[in-house]
């Protein structure tokens, strides 16, 4: 039986070997469970993907203190790559969050275990994400964001 997980994981993995460019895909399980390195011939980016199977809007994510670690390892051993959140709504869609976006919406930017963000969409629109407080993304995230954004040039 495919279980939720699995399910959700492999459509956003059809997204991104569906793009249209060759991408390599590297599980970095010493890392943490839901993160992946891609690679192009032009770009080289980490996702860490996140799921709510909450079948509609809004849709919760916390994070873990496992994961708070695996952000940490990131930054010291990939310093130079891209980090991206991958939010998956259930089968809405993916809400890709880049590390900066992230946590210009955190209540603390060093200490993010417990920390809770909400995303939300309405039909035919973009999603909007806010973090603890009510702080909002100062933008929208359009649905076609995930998975262009993971393979424009590296900023």
């Amino acid at each position: 039986m495919i279980n939720d997980r699995e399910f959700l994981y492999g459509a956003a993995f059809l997204r991104i070997i569906n793009f249209g460019v060759r991408v390599s895909l590297t599980h970095l399980s010493q890392i943490h469970s839901s993160v992946y390195l891609l690679a192009t011939d032009q770009t080289t980016a980490i996702i860490l993907f996140k799921i709510s199977t909450k079948p509609t809007s809004a849709w919760s994510f916390v994070f873990s203190s496992q994961e708070e670690e695996g952000i940490i390892k990131l930054q010291n051993y990939y310093s130079d790559v891209m980090l991206f959140i991958g939010l998956i709504c259930h089968r809405d869609g993916i809400c890709c969050l880049s590390k900066n976006q992230l946590f210009s919406i955190l209540d603390d930017k060093t200490i993010i275990k417990d920390q809770r963000i909400a995303v939300s969409r309405k039909p035919r629109s973009s999603y909007h994400i806010n973090g603890m407080g009510k702080v909002s993304l100062d933008c929208t995230i359009p649905q076609s964001n995930f998975p262009r954004i993971l393979f424009e040039p590296n900023e």
